[in-house]
């Protein structure tokens, strides 16, 4: 089983991602692949996605949590055991095809670099075409959280961290 590898000992975050053909996607590798991230992400209570590159993998493959979008979709009077996750998402070649010009800063963190938060300009739309797990090409677009999501993930296939974004970043003692 793979796991997170932390940013001081991974040089595939800073390794621009290769693309994954479409015939290698339902090849034992890159299931396994995904069955792996899908079962780290699963482990992370704050982790909201994954990219390959972050379990050593320069591929362009990123995982968006079902779980976290259900409980962000949830309001503040759902119990926690009430909450009926979403599939995880697949994103596999994905092309960011339309960011919004209007910005917001975000607040934003990484599995891969722990104890650390920043806030992020980002765009408060995005639209993504990808295929999924089974080679079926898809186009979707988001706002707010999900498209967020998006440009942190479209990120780490281009070899760029948050901090490389951030305006400005704080322990996690500072966020409390």
């Amino acid at each position: 089983m793979r796991t997170i590898i932390p940013q001081h000992e991974n040089p595939a975050l800073r390794e621009k991602a290769r693309p994954i053909p479409i015939i290698d996607i339902k090849s034992a590798h890159i299931q396994s692949l995904i069955a792996d991230m899908r079962k780290l992400l699963a482990k992370e209570k704050h982790g909201v996605a994954i990219a390959a590159s972050q379990v050593g993998e320069p591929l362009q493959l990123f995982i968006v949590s079902g779980r976290a979008l259900a409980e962000r979709d949830a309001d503040e009077n759902t119990k926690d055991e009430d909450v009926v996750a979403f599939p995880d998402q697949i994103y596999i070649d994905p092309v960011l095809t339309k960011l919004s010009r209007a910005k917001k800063e975000k607040h934003e963190g990484c599995l891969s670099i722990r104890g650390v938060w920043g806030m992020v300009p980002r765009a408060e739309k995005a639209t993504v075409r990808a295929y999924d797990e089974n080679g079926k090409a898809f186009t979707r677009g988001a706002s707010g959280f999900l498209a967020h999501i998006f440009q942190h993930e479209m990120d780490h296939l281009s070899a760029v961290l948050y901090t490389d974004k951030a305006t400005k970043l704080y322990d996690e003692e500072e966020k409390e």
